[in-house]
């Protein structure tokens, strides 16, 4: 079965771990406490170890007989029930393991049992929750108290201590918060937060287990001490991939997680079992793949592959926390001592090119030589020989193209305008606008726009002679206008020069073109050496030289190559590089003429030919985002912050930019 998803009616918020509201940060522990086994274990081997999570998916016979409406389920004292209420006004509650029902209560308002709420029980009460407030029934039916909150009630749970935790979000700010209430009055206390949360349940260990984005652990609620026992990162699991109710959840004594979910709010129920698996327990020959982050959409195509494949399983390998900078200096490391990951991104490592030129890539021109895939069905740019004269020693496998609108104002009216003359007529304008690069009006952001595609920072960076320049009248414009329109405390409102465009689908392209339209700008794109262009960002992989499983490697990119594994690129709001599938979805999405609401404004998206033509030029014309030049625009961007900010001249940050630059193409040798 693919992988489903691990979505609470609640809804979610963004990535991140807890974190005391009032309190110091929080303590992370793997140590072993309760009934759960080596919780130890399986902390070091998500640090350390190459490990997967394994989903087995059964459909439930549905206890929902006709007329009744399904109200919730639970783990109480470890069996899975189910609170189910008809049309009488009864309550019944369904023990799965026995096959059995019990009458818990009889005339229950029908508001009570409706199928938005949720129930759960303790020994005394019964808990109801609407979202907008929390019933409190005692055992005969009758109400106990009822508790109201600024902020919506989400969820509601026992600790392992049998305390009530309540999670409560404020919409404004898409937060949550842990609150723990006293059964006997309804009195909240604690403020415990959460960056995002699917849902809580009955601790494993102790207190309460949490369920986010990035995994599920043990929290308790007071000291913020956690005990992890799945994370979703490095693994081919992902919590978003579908669009599944998720009911109720706990740890097996075995340390996997037992889920009840549903397809629909009151039918279709499965319950979905999730474990720990590592190479040494599978028959399978294990491939690590090493990215930066794991998108959903590629957990889904590595665990249709791992579905698939009988020879082979896909380890995924990304930067779980690490610095980003240390990340890419440990697989350098690694891939140049003959070790490393058998296959990777190309945004792990420093200077693919100079990996290429060195002999660590594979060269995967025998392969498709020997395979029946025509190149010609997929966008070239997906095909990388990295300035070598033979071979193909990197293959794409979704991407993604980024495109600017400029005020005519400051372009002339060209959309092919030399960087030159753009900076000239941004100095030269009398009125007052702020840039905005990619969502970001800094002038930091406008810095990096200016040389996110060039290849050698326009001359200034010599790779070959390992030296640079930082100085002339291009430089210091750039700096110049990047100060000037970049967003500060003086300029908040004042009107956008620009507004960038990115085409994950033709969908959002045109929605955002029609919205730069409206706005009067132009397509121009990002300057580079050879004129304005689009930004292509390309997810290659390659495989290592090195690698003991080079035919598992080539099975796997064959497989991401296959025309109905590129529909599912589709899934992740990123463009197929096969040709036709990505035509195939422009059709489909170009059938029908909206309103929608762009930085607070009614934009009425009229698809038209022109519509369609700028797409596709915009990805036709767009050039790949050159990765050596990253750590060199890091420097610039970090040095430059300080003449931004009025604490030193060009001139001195221009010396500090080159003496640090310089030194570090020395240590690219």
């Amino acid at each position: 079965m693919l992988l489903s998803a691990v979505t609470l009616l609640a809804g979610c918020g963004s990535k991140g771990s807890g974190r005391p509201a009032e309190n110091s940060g929080s303590m992370e522990s793997g140590v072993q406490t309760g009934d759960i086994s080596d919780a130890a274990a399986i902390e070091r081997m998500m640090a350390d170890g190459i490990y997967d999570l394994e989903m087995q998916e059964e459909k439930l016979a549905s206890p929902i007989q006709a007329g009744e409406v399904f109200l919730g389920a639970q783990y109480y004292n470890g069996e899975r029930i189910w609170y189910i209420g008809n049309e009488e006004g009864q309550v019944f509650c369904y023990y799965e393991e026995q096959g059995e029902r019990e009458l818990l209560l009889e005339e229950v308002q029908s508001t009570r049992r409706s199928a938005g709420c949720k129930w759960c029980r303790d020994g005394e009460r019964f808990y109801i929750l609407n979202g907008i407030s929390l019933l409190v029934l005692n055992t005969d039916g009758e109400k106990a108290y009822e508790v109201k909150t600024e902020e919506s009630i989400r969820d509601i749970s026992l600790s392992k201590e049998g305390d009530v935790i309540l999670v409560t979000e404020n919409r404004s700010r898409y937060d949550y918060v842990l609150k723990t209430m006293n059964p006997k009055t309804g009195a909240l206390s604690g403020n415990y937060a959460l960056s995002d949360c699917f849902g809580i349940a009955e601790g494993a260990a102790k207190g309460v287990l949490v369920i986010d984005f990035t995994g599920v652990y043990d929290l308790d609620v007071g000291s913020g001490e956690k005990i992890w026992y799945m994370r979703w990162s490095g693994t081919s699991y992902s919590p978003n991939i579908n669009s599944n109710f998720f009911y109720t959840f706990k740890i097996s004594e075995d340390g996997g997680m037992e889920m009840l979910q549903g397809r629909t709010p009151q039918e279709d129920f499965y319950t979905v079992g999730i474990r720990i698996i590592n190479p040494d327990e599978m028959d399978k020959i294990p491939l690590v793949f090493r990215v930066v982050y794991a998108s959903s959409g590629l957990k889904l195509l590595v665990a249709r592959f791992n579905q698939q494949s009988q020879e082979y399983h896909v380890f995924l390998q990304d930067r779980n926390g690490e610095v980003y900078g240390d990340f890419v200096t440990r697989t350098d490391m690694e891939i140049a001592t003959g070790k490393g990951p058998d296959m990777f991104e190309d945004d792990v490592v420093s200077d693919i090119y100079a990996l290429a030129a060195k002999g660590a890539l594979e060269n995967l021109e025998p392969y498709f030589a020997q395979s029946t895939i025509d190149r010609s069905d997929y966008y070239p740019a997906a095909f990388q020989n990295f300035d070598r004269e033979e071979g193909l020693y990197s293959v794409g496998y979704e991407m993604c193209a980024d495109t600017m609108y400029i005020r005519e104002e400051l372009t002339g009216g060209s959309r092919q305008i030399e960087l030159a003359a753009l900076l000239d007529n941004m100095e030269r304008y009398d009125g007052q606008m702020i840039f905005n690069s990619t969502d970001d009006y800094t002038s930091d952001a406008l810095l990096r726009y200016f040389f996110w595609i060039s290849e050698d920072f326009y001359g200034m960076v010599d790779w070959e002679q390992k030296n640079c320049n930082f100085s002339g009248e291009l430089w210091e414009k750039i700096l110049r206008v990047s100060k000037e329109y970049g967003m500060t405390e003086r300029n908040r409102e004042w009107e956008e020069a620009a507004y960038p465009v990115s085409t994950w689908g033709f969908s959002s392209f045109a929605a955002y073109d029609a919205y730069a339209t409206q706005e009067e700008m132009v397509m121009v794109g990002y300057p580079a050496e050879d004129g304005m262009a689009s930004c292509l960002r390309m997810h290659h992989i390659a495989m290592n030289a090195d690698s003991a499983n080079k035919e598992g490697v080539w099975q796997f990119i064959r497989f991401l190559l296959e025309e109905e594994n590129q529909k599912l690129v589709l899934s992740d709001h990123l463009l197929p590089v096969h040709a036709e599938v990505l035509s195939d979805s422009v059709n489909e999405d170009s059938g029908r003429d909206y309103r929608t609401i762009i930085q607070g404004r009614e934009v009425e998206v009229i698809i038209s030919q022109e519509m369609l033509d700028r797409f596709w030029e915009c990805l036709d014309n767009a050039k790949l985002v050159p990765h050596r030049t990253e750590q060199v625009l890091a420097i610039v961007r970090e040095e430059a912050e300080l003449y931004f900010t009025g604490d030193k001249s060009i001139e001195e940050i221009s010396d500090i930019i080159e003496n640090r630059v310089r030194l570090y193409l020395a240590e690219q040798e």
